[in-house]
């Protein structure tokens, strides 16, 4: 099959671009010798995470029980949890995990950690653990300092849960712009996460790992001392976000939403057959100058707005020979919630198709 045989709207995996950009990433964590658990939020696709792993990852990412369990089904069998597993129900599922794969958990409070450890008692099963720092972007995650020594003293006390290190996330990193901010930081997260499992060592606590990372910050994090392990995600597609601060090269952006134009209502404008439903509102560019998306091979296109179901693309004078039928390939803003509103998309090599996967965490968000 070709693209062209698609129905549209369809989301495109180009496999060059994933197959460098999971090499280029690879051989980031591989320079410095820090370990690569890649986020499989991104890309919710089996396919993809075994494609990291067979790279030279070590497992991956997640951040709900039920992207976690999906992973496990298709036999991915190392899988970190980065999110706070609260409730009797996702607990009798954790434990049940726990049967067919190694997990890690996050934990941020004495509460969770110790309803875990009484969830565990009565199989006997261990987990590991790592305790979540807040290194500034202000979301989970406790204070540096005597609140996450505490943690630690606490989760290392108990049963069922073996404390492995910390963890953090700079979210805050997507408000950067080039290189230099990024390299900025990327050196606050793994600076801080750093110090605090020295704060740890210093007081008897072991802390084997020193988890950080986010896309924007992880090939600098990468290199600092002290860091052992990062988690980026959407560098796998890379998008306009991560174009705009200088994350990705445009180029290289791997996942695109083939679009068919329906309507021509206006020598300047033109509808595409796909909106919100698909595209998302998340993120917002500000360099580009081509709206929520940007049209390959059509500079002089913008995707200005978009309704539920309707994208409507602004033309500049060069770009008004469109056509009612014409086909598009777009950029999106942001690749994790387009994936999230699809349920499969195309594996492509140049024009053909190779595969066609099943998103198969999609929906999965308890």
């Amino acid at each position: 099959m070709v693209k062209g045989q698609l129905d549209t709207p369809y989301v495109l995996v180009d496999l060059d671009k994933v197959e460098h950009n999971i090499a280029s990433m690879q051989a980031v964590a591989n320079r410095y010798g820090v370990r690569l658990r890649p986020h499989a939020k991104t890309h919710k696709t089996p396919e993809l995470a075994h494609m990291q792993i067979a790279a030279g990852a070590i497992g991956i990412t997640v951040a709900k029980l039920g992207e976690a369990e999906v992973m496990a089904a298709a036999g991915i069998n190392d899988i970190m949890i980065a999110y706070p597993i609260v409730s009797e129900a996702k607990l009798a599922r954790l434990v049940a995990l726990a049967r067919t794969a190694k997990l890690t958990v996050a934990v941020d409070s004495c509460e969770a950690a110790a309803a875990l450890s009484r969830a565990l008692a009565p199989s006997g099963a261990t987990i590991d653990a790592l305790v979540e720092l807040d290194c500034g972007f202000g979301r989970v995650g406790v204070p540096r300092g005597e609140p996450l020594l505490r943690l630690a003293r606490f989760v290392a006390g108990l049963a069922g849960l073996k404390l492995r290190g910390v963890l953090t996330f700079a979210g805050h990193a997507y408000e950067a712009r080039g290189s230099e901010q990024l390299r900025a930081a990327a050196a606050q997260e793994g600076a801080a996460a750093a110090e605090a499992a020295a704060m740890c060592r210093a007081a008897g606590i072991a802390m084997e790992t020193v988890s950080v990372g986010s896309t924007p910050s992880s090939r600098y994090a990468a290199s600092c001392e002290g860091v052992t392990e990062i988690r980026p995600g959407a560098y796998l597609f890379g998008d306009l976000m991560q174009v705009d601060i200088g994350a990705h090269a445009l180029t290289n952006c791997a996942l695109t939403v083939l679009v068919t134009v329906v309507s021509r209502p206006a020598p300047d404008r033109a509808v595409i057959d796909a909106g919100t439903k698909l595209f998302t509102m998340d993120g917002n560019p500000t360099t580009l100058g081509t709206g929520r998306g940007w049209v390959i091979g059509h500079p002089g296109i913008a995707l200005e707005w978009l309704t539920e179901e309707h994208g409507m693309l602004r033309l500049a004078p060069e770009e008004q020979r469109l056509r009612i039928g014409d086909r598009l390939e777009i950029v999106p803003v942001h690749c994790c919630g387009v994936i999230s509103l699809t349920d499969e998309v195309a594996a492509v090599r140049g024009d053909r198709v190779e595969s066609i996967w099943k998103v198969a965490a999609r929906g999965q968000v308890r």
